[in-house]
């Protein structure tokens, strides 16, 4: 990467841009003094790159750890970047769909850094259903089903470095708190296709979410459904999760196929 002119012309962001760049590179959240030391970069002239990054919600402050990470400007930036390549548009037909086929909220979400987090849904008709606002975060990845889903692509020891440092905390009676268990629960959320939670975030709800990839074979976002548990149950999770694998993979094949031929 080549900053000489930008550099004499705009040297602050330059810094600005590769303090975002290590930031985004990062699986844990850095302090003053770690990004200095990182990028060299004068703590004076860091400081005031950061509280301009922070008060413009590119950054957040964690004022007990006196650490920053990216902030949440970049999922609204991301969204019109994905609304103007027609990927929420493209889902939204397959949300849609799926709220037909199960009777539940359908919902699309995403991981950013370590957090999930709903970027579209579309309600279901029955009297009694799930509605969480879009741009939500769910931060703990092993009670929820979009999160398995995620977790079960990570595996040996970067998975058991990632569960280290989110770590296991027992939102419910139901979340799975043993990584033996958690590790036996994500082989069969890759065997099947699909990851499902019952009660494990919250009380009352489940949900059942399958993988989207892009041409890479990564994961770009999850195909969803929540809903009460008396209506998700053990009985007929099965066939709400065949029903989702097969929308997801539709919608992966279309995204590919649509990348491939440079739309």
């Amino acid at each position: 990467m080549k900053y000489n002119i930008k550099n004499q012309i705009a040297p602050a962001l330059a810094r600005g841009l590769k303090v975002l760049e290590l930031l985004a590179q990062e699986e844990s959240e850095l302090s003053l003094k770690s990004i200095s030391e990182r990028l060299t970069i004068p703590t004076p002239s860091l400081w005031r790159i950061l509280c301009v990054l922070r008060d413009n919600g590119y950054l957040l402050y964690d004022e007990n750890k006196k650490t920053y990470r990216l902030g949440f400007k970049f999922l609204y930036l991301g969204n019109i970047l994905l609304n103007r390549m027609g990927f929420r548009s493209q889902a939204r037909g397959y949300l849609k769909q799926l709220v037909e086929l199960t009777g539940e909220t359908a919902e699309l979400s995403t991981r950013v850094k370590d957090q999930l987090i709903l970027i579209d849904q579309v309600e279901g008709p029955e009297a009694v259903r799930l509605f969480s606002r879009i741009g939500s975060a769910y931060p703990y990845f092993h009670a929820t089903a979009p999160g398995k889903v995620y977790l079960a692509h990570t595996t040996g020891e970067k998975l058991k470095r990632v569960m280290d440092r989110m770590g296991l905390p027992k939102i419910t009676k139901h979340t799975i708190t043993k990584f033996t268990e958690l590790e036996n629960e994500l082989k069969s959320v890759k065997e099947r296709g699909y990851g499902f939670d019952r009660q494990e975030m919250r009380i009352g709800v489940s949900r059942i979410a399958s993988p989207i990839y892009d041409q890479m074979g990564n994961i770009m976002a999850c195909l969803g459904v929540a809903g009460p548990s008396f209506r998700i149950t053990i009985k007929n999770h099965e066939k709400i999760g065949k029903w989702t694998k097969d929308l997801a993979e539709k919608l992966s094949a279309e995204l590919i196929e649509q990348a491939g031929a440079g739309l």
